[in-house]
């Protein structure tokens, strides 16, 4: 069973605390993070992905990221709510680069380029993609190679019905092999497609069951 679990978490900008509690874990299921604007949704999202210090420990499966950050960082994939690559690169640039550090296989990726139509754009620079485009390229790089944890930060915004058909479907199948998902989106999945294990709802500091 995969375990993600947080502890003795404190993190603050200047003089305003965002986080400070003592412990929180979750196993494999899918997980919708809820708050109001600011309310450090991103921010936790990107503890747990380790791109911005913190204090406290951060876990999966007892790997810690403090310990260790190169083993912690291959066990989970993070796909941002508005992603940012560098314009000069193309999709393949970018696919390229995480199926090398992911040594994964090129089957798999193609199949998800496939399922999200992009083939007719993975060739094109960055720089024209739309928003669209930019979202269902951080959600086929997340989904390349084998992980533990997926981040998806808004993972509804900005792409069509027929990619939100193709990201529960992943997520459905990925949940059979015993990962964690942690989502936020302003619009709750739907309960049809996909069953939500726990929402926790960011307040005073806390992650709260709702």
């Amino acid at each position: 069973m995969t375990t993600l679990s947080l502890k003795n978490l404190n993190k603050q900008y200047g003089n305003h605390m965002v986080f400070e509690f003592e412990r929180w874990e979750v196993n494999e299921g899918i997980y919708l993070i809820k708050g109001s604007n600011g309310a450090g949704k991103t921010t936790l999202f990107k503890i747990i992905s380790g791109q911005i210090p913190f204090k406290g420990e951060v876990a999966i499966d007892h790997i810690t990221l403090n310990n260790h950050p190169v083993a912690y960082r291959s066990l989970l994939s993070y796909a941002e709510a508005e992603p940012q690559y560098p314009k000069f690169l193309t999709g393949n640039d970018l696919l390229e680069y995480h199926l090398s550090i992911r040594k994964a296989g090129r089957k798999t990726a193609d199949e998800l380029v496939e399922a999200f139509k992009m083939g007719d754009y993975m060739k094109n620079k960055i720089a024209g993609y739309s928003s669209g485009m930019l979202k269902k390229l951080s959600l086929i790089c997340a989904f390349t190679g084998h992980v533990k944890l997926y981040i998806l930060d808004e993972l509804m915004i900005t792409i069509d019905q027929a990619a939100i058909e193709v990201l529960y479907t992943l997520i459905k199948s990925h949940l059979q092999e015993g990962k964690i998902f942690l989502i936020s989106s302003h619009q709750e999945p739907d309960a049809s497609r996909i069953s939500l294990t726990g929402i926790f709802e960011i307040e005073n500091q806390q992650l709260k069951l709702c």
